[in-house]
């Protein structure tokens, strides 16, 4: 009987190993081509603003192939390349939306936005989608400054936007002058007979505030890193490499373990043949506590080099000297007053850390046995407990080293090692475990069964649960580490689409924008929104991206008068 069930397991794995790389193979024939597009509420921002955006990923080799990635990333750069801010945003059905703040700090100057994908990561940089920014820090004198050179980066053909003169894409309305606080309303038609974009998206931004960035010259390609990076399929991932510490080698078939601090879970992958290792992550939002660690290995000291989840390749993008003209000016007036004004009556929402996204329950379920140490006579060691109380696990010593092993009618079991946790963190240090206090713990779960976790499988879990989630204070593998580690970024909308109480100015400055205009099967759709407190010339922008990058926008320009009704 073990006999069949080895093979049917053999057969089983090869199937599996097999379907899986054919998938594989297609996968990355088909997502070669993978590119994005986006589209900004505006191109001038004062610093503290929040930039808006809709983007779509599309496919230059294959406009019909598949979703791959369900991540982007935006960052905001200088023409060098200097990181200034940088966030990741999740995608579905190919396409996704987003903000990101400008630090407050930001010096005036003309910035970028570089949008890419993971896989993007393995093309040159002139692949990626840059929207060039006018900034500006009413508060600071100080002006970005730069060499004057010759760009890499063709941002005429990286933008493939225009203004549309085929009606494709109709913004009505019954009236163009409106008084502050009155509420216009918007029909959109779009005409279904040439097919659907992709993505519809629309803005009600000041006059002068939006512009298509200009033309530059090519002249070299930034050169490509084929098959280093996997797409994102699953989600928001983890990757990086494990070495040796004193040879500097390359560690395969190691096994990696990650856990998310507060999070009862852990995940177990093993090195490649040239030592890398890829974690895909839950879809978690803001900011939590990894701990990273490889098991030790004879006679090798495994050491994680992580990869660094934003692309630091070099780019160069042509330095523009920050300049405004007299209508500029005027506008980048109102966004600085409008701006100060805002952040004395407004709250910001942007979500943190991820709120109700950890569970009270283990990834292993119920355990089998629990113990509970306050309800027995203290011992000395923790070891002491395993031994005197009635229970499947008993430490042992195998070639001169102390290991836990269950008991049970399962042989299987003993070919396995437990999986030992303390705080759902790894730890495979024995005789740390049986050195810890046993008063700094709360209680033991125990799970007495053969446990597949990824692609390893456990004789068993002892999880050793702490009185203050502090590990009892034991000290966690030296090959570990610790990272603050950037999720998904969740953007809140506090752009008030319903009028503001009387006494709160309402100061937009982006009067309205909508990332994904929804539309009905005759491609018609009404919007509205309380015309804001400023009084001057808006442009409406409704644009439309379709599935091979290509933009067409539609403008109308509408009037808050200065006088309340």
């Amino acid at each position: 009987m073990k006999r069949f069930f080895t093979r049917y397991y053999l057969v089983l794995f090869i199937l599996m190993a097999a379907g899986s790389g054919l998938k594989s193979q297609d996968l990355f024939i088909n997502a070669g081509g993978e590119r994005i597009q986006v589209c900004t509420d505006r191109t001038m921002y004062v610093s503290g603003e929040k930039v808006y955006f809709s983007a779509v990923i599309y496919n230059i080799k294959n406009h019909y192939a598949e979703e791959f990635s369900r991540i982007f990333y935006c960052e905001l750069i200088t023409s060098d390349g200097k990181k200034i801010a940088g966030r990741k945003y999740l995608l579905q059905n190919s396409c996704g939306q987003g903000c990101l703040t400008i630090p407050e700090g930001t010096i005036s100057g003309i910035y970028f936005l570089k949008f890419y994908t993971r896989f993007m990561r393995n093309t040159g940089t002139e692949d990626y989608k840059y929207i060039l920014l006018k900034i500006i820090n009413p508060f600071k004198t100080e002006v970005l400054s730069g060499n004057d050179r010759i760009d890499t980066i063709d941002l005429a053909g990286n933008n493939k936007e225009m203004f549309t003169g085929d009606q494709s894409c109709k913004i009505l309305s019954s009236k163009k002058t409106f008084s502050p606080r009155e509420d216009i309303h918007l029909n959109i038609n779009v005409d279904t007979g040439k097919g659907l974009p992709a993505r519809l998206c629309m803005s009600v931004i000041p006059e002068t505030t939006f512009k298509v960035s200009a033309a530059s010259k090519k002249i070299k390609p930034d050169t490509v890193n084929k098959g280093v990076y996997f797409p994102e399929t699953r989600g928001i991932s983890l990757s990086g490499k494990v070495i040796g510490k004193e040879s500097g080698k390359p560690v395969p078939d190691a096994k990696v373990n990650l856990s998310i601090i507060g999070d009862k879970d852990l995940l177990v992958v093993r090195t490649d043949s040239s030592g890398k290792f890829f974690f895909a992550l839950p879809d978690y939002y803001g900011k939590k506590d990894i701990f990273l660690c490889a098991d030790d290995l004879p006679d090798i000291k495994p050491e994680i080099l992580i990869d660094n989840d934003f692309c630091s390749r070099p780019v160069n993008l042509p330095f523009l000297r920050f300049t405004l003209n007299e209508e500029e000016t005027k506008a980048a007036y109102k966004l600085a007053v409008n701006s100060r004004i805002t952040s004395m009556f407004n709250v910001d929402t942007i979500a943190g850390d991820s709120t109700g996204q950890t569970t009270n329950v283990s990834f292993y379920g119920k355990p089998t046995e629990v113990l509970i140490m306050d309800k027995y006579i203290e011992l000395p060691t923790i070891g002491e407990y395993f031994n005197e109380l009635p229970g499947a696990v008993r430490v042992r010593k195998f070639q001169g080293k102390k290991q836990f092993r269950f008991y049970n009618t399962q042989e299987e079991m003993l070919l396995y090692d437990p999986l030992v946790l303390v705080d759902w963190v790894a730890v495979n240090d024995i005789e740390k475990i049986l050195a810890m206090p046993p008063f700094e713990i709360e209680r033991i779960e125990l799970v007495n069964s053969l446990y597949v976790k990824g692609t390893v499988t456990y004789g068993g879990i002892i999880s050793f649960v702490s009185k203050k989630n502090d590990f009892a204070g034991i000290d966690l593998p030296k090959s570990g580490t610790f990272i603050n580690y950037s999720f998904l970024e969740k953007c809140t909308d506090n752009i008030p689409s319903v009028p503001l109480p009387a006494n709160i100015p309402d100061s937009r400055n982006t009067v309205y924008w909508n990332p994904d205009v929804q539309t009905n099967d005759t491609g018609n759709a009404a919007i509205s929104f309380p015309a804001p407190d400023t009084p001057g010339k808006y442009d409406i922008l409704l644009r439309g991206m379709s599935k091979t990058g290509k933009v067409v926008t539609t403008k109308e320009t509408i009037v808050v008068a200065g006088n309340k009704p």
